[in-house]
């Protein structure tokens, strides 16, 4: 059962008692009031105890609650709401038996063609603390410092690759669509419930997540996810907030198999343009909150993505005999042709808005009104039609040839003055691919394309990837490569923008990048090495004046990725290292050097609770970091500041009791005996230490 209520000027408490029973035993947890989300789950079991000799069958009541109640002031509207109640609940009456094994695995799929990659389940038990969205992103990011804000990596090919909506970079690692998107196969329900809080009461930071899928078949999947940030931040004027959510289900039957996605995703951000008055930090004699910090400027931006995606095919093929010994035989289904079809709908929208024109933070202002109000969209609506020719028909050479052709419908919007324009575009290309996507050991896939209709016309792809495991005596080795050279048209919004303080008519030549990396892991000894090279050619980037350039020449890029554990009995000490270069570091700025090490204590503590206790610390060497400019939402480089050689130490306590997980962090400890300020960005400082906490809590059934 799943309820999403809106009240208005509604304020609930919660005081509710977590009574749980695991595996014959009791624990009781009294939660009071959580401030701008609450949670509380509650479950109650009836069990056959060993001393009731009277109970002859084993009955289990589970119920579970799940409350949201996110209070907003006024920042965004007027008067203070309360946005959502999310409840819950599952309820089940069983009598258990010989409980058959609980199987459950997730993966992501190729939008294109649906193809399976599997990705591990999110129950990991070591750095539970470093789940968030930021830390999951890079060990090195450009943000500014609050939870929930745009951002981008300091680690060049952690980079998400350039869309047909510019201002979609700066947020993609927040959004739920279909590159995202997990699809579930598992024997039981599963629900996921995560509440993460962190800072004082005044600027705290809250996420709430949700999911839940079952299966009603062994063909069919189904499930919904939810998604709620809320964060104040500890300076002024930099508060964000987002909200995603998705349906997803899929069904693999012996001739059809589908997969289906509707998402959504809303952003808000206030804009500070950065602390204005940097020696308010480290000035001992200015006693100043953080929060009353001066910025530079205040305003607000809006993302909107919204996704519809499903993807289906039809094969049709012949039933093989299969002996199984020699007085029987059984049949299998193998797949000779697939006919696929792909469709998919999304709409991005960008808004930047000011109360009170801001003059003095941007060197042009073209409307002589008394605010700003922004606006840039797109809508596209995909289609693609693929044949397919399946590896598994031939028993001598496996892999599978695919043929494809994509049609595109674009809708730009744009705002040039006071009336908002369309602009409607068609793209239409055709490519194939080879590929062997079965087995364990080896596997491959070499695609190509070229547009032959529209604004993108003549812009082509060529991809390939490889995966290879094996061992030497004993030793597990595993290697993987891949490649691709682009030529890639701008995008629409890179070549002609319109709003208050930018505006450009572009001209830009295609893109070419050529890229070639490989990765050497060792599995038992937690060895792992990335390397890889890239060129681009004709390179568009934003100057120190935030405005859109292409480079006449070419950029190298070099990355040598490495990880490497080492352990001995409980102690473990975990490596990561970056090295990369830029051959022109105007162009495209990048530290040298990115250092992660966790140094941590793993054991266990009576009987079922795991701790992991220790110590973290983040650095890279200095450079001229990107700066971001609110009213695009785009880094753009700067040759005045620089930033780095500033380490950043975290100390954390991380537990897995059963089916639960949960920490303590405190962020920043280093900053007490440490000079200076560290910066994510010229004038976005690093957040002042502060307290985290969090739980993650898995039910089966």
């Amino acid at each position: 059962m799943l309820c999403i209520l809106c009240f208005k000027n509604i304020t609930i408490l919660l005081n509710l008692w977590l009574f749980i029973i695991l595996a014959d035993s009791c624990l009781f947890i009294d939660i009071q009031q959580i401030s701008g989300a609450k949670l509380a789950v509650i479950s109650l079991k009836f069990v056959k105890h060993p001393n009731f000799q009277t109970i002859d069958t084993r009955f289990s009541i589970s119920f579970c609650i799940f409350a949201g109640i996110i209070s907003l002031s006024g920042f965004w509207m007027k008067r203070s709401i309360v946005i959502i109640l999310l409840i819950v609940g599952m309820a089940s009456l069983h009598v258990q038996g010989n409980k058959p094994k609980r199987f459950i695995k997730s993966w992501h799929i190729d939008e294109q063609f649906a193809v399976a990659d599997t990705v591990p389940m999110d129950t990991v038990h070591l750095n539970y603390h470093d789940q968030n969205v930021i830390e999951r992103h890079s060990i090195a990011n450009s943000y500014n410092a609050n939870y929930g804000s745009p951002i981008q990596s300091k680690i060049y090919m952690k980079r998400p690759q350039g869309t047909d909506f510019m201002f979609e970079d700066a947020y993609k690692p927040y959004l739920m669509d279909v590159p995202a998107a997990l699809f579930y196969d598992a024997t039981f329900p599963y629900t996921n419930l995560t509440y993460l809080m962190g800072g004082p009461v005044a600027n705290r930071e809250e996420q709430v997540k949700f999911l839940f899928t079952a299966s009603p078949s062994k063909k069919a999947n189904f499930g919904t996810t939810l998604d709620y940030i809320h964060s104040k931040g500890r300076y002024n004027n930099q508060a964000a907030q987002r909200f995603s959510g998705s349906l997803f289900g899929r069904y693999s039957g012996k001739h059809y198999s589908a997969y289906g996605l509707a998402a959504v995703n809303n952003h808000k951000n206030h804009e500070n343009g950065g602390i204005s008055e940097l020696s308010v930090l480290t000035d001992p004699n200015i006693e100043l909150k953080h929060k009353d910090m001066p910025t530079f400027m205040h305003g607000y931006s809006a993302f909107r993505k919204n996704t519809f995606f499903y993807n289906h095919n039809y094969s049709i093929g012949f039933n093989r005999e299969i002996k199984v010994d020699e007085d029987s035989t059984t049949y299998e289904y193998v797949p000779v042709t697939r006919f696929g079809h792909m469709i998919k709908f999304e709409e991005m929208r960008k808004r930047y808005y000011e109360p009170t024109l801001e003059r003095k933070f941007y060197e042009l202002t073209y409307d002589s009104i008394n605010t700003t109000n922004d606006t840039a969209a797109v809508r596209t609506l995909t289609n693609l039609v693929s044949i397919n020719l399946a590896e598994e028909f031939n028993k001598w050479m496996h892999f599978g040839v695919t043929g494809y052709a994509e049609n595109e419908v674009q809708q730009f919007t744009y705002k040039p003055d006071t009336i908002v324009m369309h602009d409607t575009k068609t793209n239409t290309r055709v490519g194939g691919v080879l590929s062997k996507t079965q087995g364990k050991n080896f596997r491959y896939s070499v695609l190509g394309d070229i547009y032959l209709i529209g604004y993108k016309l003549g812009e082509f792809r060529l991809e390939g990837k490889a995966f290879g495991s094996f061992k030497i005596g004993k030793e597990p080795i595993v290697l993987k490569a891949n490649a691709f050279v682009r030529n890639e048209e701008p995008s629409y919004f890179i070549q002609n923008y319109y709003s208050n303080h930018f505006r450009w008519e572009n001209n830009f030549t295609k893109m070419y990048k050529t890229h070639l990396g490989g990765e050497f892991s060792l599995p038992k000894r937690k060895t792992r090495l990335n390397v890889a090279v890239e060129n681009l050619t004709s390179q568009i980037y934003f100057n120190e004046k935030a405005l859109p350039v292409q480079h006449s020449g070419n950029v190298q890029v070099l990355s040598v990725d490495l990880k490497q554990d080492v352990s001995l009995g409980p102690i473990t000490l975990e490596n990561n290292a970056v090295y990369q270069v830029s051959s022109n570091q105007e162009v495209l700025p990048l530290p040298t050097l990115i250092l992660f090490h966790n140094l941590y204590y793993r054991g266990k503590w009576f009987v079922d609770l795991y701790p992991q206790i220790g110590i973290s610390m983040k650095y890279h060497t200095k450079y001229f970091a990107p700066s971001y400019m609110p009213a695009t939402g785009q880094f753009f480089n700067q040759r005045e500041v620089e930033i780095g050689d500033y380490p950043v130490f975290n100390v954390y306590a991380n537990f897995h009791l059963k089916q639960a997980r949960f920490f303590i962090e405190y962020n920043n400890v280093g900053s007490y005996v440490t000079k200076g300020w560290g910066y994510h960005m010229p004038n976005y400082p690093i957040n002042p230490p502060m307290l985290k906490v969090g739980l993650s809590w898995n039910f089966y059934n």
